[in-house]
């Protein structure tokens, strides 16, 4: 459903000016926002039934941002991506309440995950090797990435320790996608 979509709003980029020989780069880009779009949507509904949508808010920006530059575990499926990222972004709900409560750990979890994102980053996968050929400049925006969140956790935490949660959350969970990504992604 999503690939058949992704084409028809490629076709529609064509027939509007759009370059033709970009059609398979429209059509994956369409697809990326789709599923985006479908994941972020059903964050978005548990949030407003569960009465969390600002900290699920800042935990997928947190997650977001970092996981951009770090990549990833990839689905084998449309399916499987949105099931997966919808389940991580609602666990966060279970994980940051623990994580504000126990800070000490928050703060080994969240520098541990800094350190290992700049470790692994980027994450490799054989439709992305072209990442490879860009590896330190991938490394520095991680780090800087990581180096923001680090700071905003401890800016947030005299604010609302819950916030700082949910950052440090969105962090460590796109480390844990980096690393099964490393795993599992196909080379």
């Amino acid at each position: 459903m999503i690939f058949e979509l992704s084409k028809k709003i490629s076709a529609y980029l064509i027939e509007n000016g759009a370059d033709h020989e970009e059609e398979e780069v429209l059509t994956y880009g369409a697809e990326c926002f789709l599923n985006l779009l479908i994941s972020d949507g059903f964050l978005l509904v548990i949030g407003l039934f569960t009465h969390h949508v600002v900290p699920l808010l800042i935990w997928a920006v947190s997650f977001s941002l970092l996981r951009a530059n770090l990549g990833g575990l990839h689905a084998l499926s449309y399916f499987w991506c949105i099931l997966i990222g919808t389940v991580i972004g609602a666990s966060s709900m279970a994980v940051s309440p623990v994580l504000a409560v126990h800070p000490v750990a928050a703060v080994l979890c969240t520098v541990a995950g800094a350190i290992i994102a700049i470790a692994i980053a980027p994450v490799p996968h054989k439709n992305k090797m072209y990442l490879q050929a860009r590896r330190k400049n991938i490394k520095v925006k991680v780090a800087i990435t990581a180096a923001i969140e680090c700071v905003m956790i401890c800016v947030i935490y005299f604010v609302d320790p819950m916030y700082a949660a949910y950052i440090a959350c969105g962090l460590i969970m796109a480390v844990v996608l980096g690393i099964a990504g490393t795993i599992w992604n196909p080379r």
